[in-house]
């Protein structure tokens, strides 16, 4: 298998996005530490998730520590989209304001429709100030139409994330190993970089790819198109 270090996990979630999840950022920042990553990425639900924090928890990131136990922090949002017409659970003005954010679509916050209902909803949402990552694009559950989404997502500089939880054994996403497949392929084609995701609710599984390794090396993925390898490409980036 090729090696493809892991630099940075940016689909994390702390205590702040409910679901049970017990961990500080500042536990989450010193597990990051222990695992050698160089970058930690704090991605919290949107306040329409059920037990999030609200809008003022993100608001207040802008104060919080830039760096702690050596490892450099991030500071962005899991946005839920809302609804065929792309609307989102924070305002533009508060997204802006942070890192990054990622746009996702959860039970039961969006109905998902067609497949090109879906893959409109997407791309309509790519429009909101600070997304750069596509949340776990792979479930089934919503089915989106993947040549259509992606070269969208290259026009508007978004990005795929591939969701190492879609993939683990116990997921409760649907059919996230072929259609992974089929992102990093299509990905692979039109060079579109992707970001490996631990999508970890707590300091578990941060840094934890172990179930996305194997497909890269499957599709024959180049790694330069890894944004986890690349600290410089993350920064351009962020810096859209």
């Amino acid at each position: 298998m090729q090696n493809i270090p892991i630099l940075l996990d940016l689909h994390t979630h702390s205590l702040s996005s409910g679901h049970g999840t017990r961990d500080t950022i500042t536990q989450m920042a010193h597990t990051a530490a222990e695992r050698s990553l160089c970058f930690l990425g704090i991605s919290d639900h949107g306040p329409a998730t059920p037990q999030a924090a609200g809008s003022s928890y993100f608001r207040s990131l802008v104060l919080a520590d830039r760096k702690r136990f050596g490892v450099a922090l991030l500071y962005g949002v899991e946005l839920n989209i809302l609804n065929e017409h792309g609307d989102v659970d924070l305002d533009d003005a508060l997204t802006a304001s942070l890192d990054y954010a990622f746009i996702s679509m959860h039970h039961p916050l969006f109905r998902s429709g067609t497949a090109d209902s879906n893959t409109t909803a997407f791309i309509s949402a790519m429009r909101h100030p600070g997304v750069r990552f596509l949340g776990h694009p792979d479930d089934g559950r919503f089915p989106v139409d993947y040549e259509r989404l992606l070269a969208a997502a290259k026009e508007n500089h978004v990005f795929p994330e591939i969701n190492n939880a879609s993939l683990s054994p116990d997921a409760y996403r649907t059919d996230g190993q072929c259609n992974s497949l089929r992102i990093l392929s299509i990905c692979k084609k039109i060079q579109l970089p992707v970001l490996l995701s631990s999508d970890s609710h707590g300091r578990e599984q941060i840094g934890d790819m172990r179930h996305i390794l194997p497909l890269l090396e499957q599709c024959a993925f180049p790694k330069q198109l890894v944004i986890n390898s690349n600290p410089d490409l993350l920064w351009k980036i962020l810096q859209k």
